[in-house]
């Protein structure tokens, strides 16, 4: 099972390398980069990662909780994940296909532009209600019993 703290440092880790690739894509020149493509590329392995370790760790328990509240934040949650994963993957496939691949910086940077900003919105949101949430339902739930 993975770790909030596990969970916790992801997080840092994406928002980190979302603020460095939302200085870095500002500048034509740069883009055009091996190190902005490799930066892009670890970008998009964390984030799809993320989402993976999210819904196989954290949802599970929220999901299944009796608590009505808990079942439409978690709700609110993987909805809210399933139109940024969307939105990340046309984002990907239109300019991480061969590398790095920009023939139009300033749709790729508003496109950049709004991806860092969903990310860095989830990361906050996560971090703030959903981390709280599951703690306080793995905390209320008795400890499993060893035969």
């Amino acid at each position: 099972m993975i770790s909030f703290d596990l969970l916790s440092r992801q997080n840092h880790e994406i928002a980190e390398l979302t603020k460095v690739l939302a200085y870095l894509v500002r500048e034509r020149e740069l883009c055009d980069t091996q190190v902005a493509s490799d930066l892009l590329d670890q970008y998009v392995m964390y984030i799809q990662d993320h989402f993976k370790r999210n819904n196989t760790f954290i949802y599970r328990d929220l999901l299944t909780n009796s608590d009505l509240a808990i079942n439409n934040t978690a709700r609110r949650f993987l909805e809210g994940e399933k139109e940024i994963k969307k939105l990340f993957n046309d984002f990907v496939s239109r300019w991480c296909q061969r590398g790095l691949y920009i023939d139009d910086h300033p749709r790729f940077l508003a496109e950049a532009e709004d991806i860092f900003r969903l990310m860095s919105e989830r990361i906050r949101a996560e971090f703030e209600e959903l981390y709280p949430l599951a703690r306080r339902v793995e905390g209320a739930d008795p400890a499993p019993q060893h035969v």
